[in-house]
């Protein structure tokens, strides 16, 4: 059975303790004084059309296919497709976060990396750092204001882009008041609900012309990534199909979208 946010949050609090125990924070910190490369994830999603951010996990129960899991292979097909960015996975419930998925998955191909896991805690945001993540993505649901601030301001530290999710009004308030530059409207259901692109249609006009938005999941095709731009989306959070054929078809089919005239309307070209 699905976890739900109470439980996510005591697992993950109980994963940090442990790792923390183990390698203290000023340690991580101390790492991360050390410079590297960075891939700048809001220069990739700029631009009159719909960018694409193709997302990598692993396989759930029932998932078919010929994609070998192996994320430096996934990356470069979806990097030669046409995507703009990779997201990654990294949260296993069975064996906690598994950040060197996002080292794997950035190892060869140029775009940059979320790294899209449940983030309770700015010692994620670090081991985040030091696995390679060119941004991490936080969700609101997961944190309260006071912690989201936090979390945003070790991301800013480490110069990583913070991706920040929200599901509804009230988390997109927290998200604006945390001054957010890049908000993600998940369509995804949460236990019991349905994926519902309606959530981008209904938030994505109170989101400001100079954020950038991005629409993730609930996109079976054409037709609904052009309902997303339509509303305002600069950017599409999607999981291509498990077979690299089809998932490179399925990138093809979504580009050259227009992206609902946000670029006009901000800042960007």
């Amino acid at each position: 059975m699905p976890e739900n946010a109470d439980e996510i949050i005591s697992r993950k609090r109980a994963e940090v303790a442990l790792a923390e125990a183990e390698r203290p924070l000023h340690e991580l910190a101390a790492a991360a004084l050390q410079p590297r490369e960075m891939r700048n994830l809001e220069a990739s999603l700029i631009g009159a059309e719909l960018r694409l951010i193709a997302e990598i996990r692993r396989p759930l129960d029932g998932d078919v296919g010929d994609m070998l899991f192996d994320p430096r292979i996934i990356a470069q097909e979806f990097s030669g497709a046409g995507a703009a960015a990779i997201s990654v996975r990294t949260d296993d419930p069975q064996v906690g976060s598994e950040f060197h998925l996002v080292r794997r998955a950035r190892r060869y191909m140029p775009l940059p990396v979320i790294c899209w896991d449940a983030f309770v805690d700015q010692y994620q945001v670090y081991q985040a750092w030091e696995s390679g993540a060119d941004a991490v993505a936080l969700s609101v649901a997961l944190v309260d204001d006071d912690e989201l601030a936090l979390l945003l301001r070790a991301a800013g530290k480490l110069g990583m882009a913070a991706v920040v999710v929200v599901r509804d009004g009230l988390e997109l308030e927290s998200a604006l008041a945390a001054q957010a530059g890049l908000i993600c409207i998940e369509n995804r259901a949460l236990p019991g609900d349905a994926d519902d692109l309606t959530r981008t249609e209904r938030l994505a006009p109170h989101v400001p012309a100079e954020s950038l938005l991005i629409s993730a999941h609930g996109v079976s095709g054409r037709v609904d990534a052009e309902r997303v731009a339509a509303v305002g989306a600069d950017a599409l959070l999607f999981d291509p199909p498990a077979d690299y054929e089809l998932a490179r078809e399925a990138i093809r089919d979504l580009r050259h979208i227009a992206a609902g005239g946000r670029a006009q309307r901000g800042s960007r070209a």
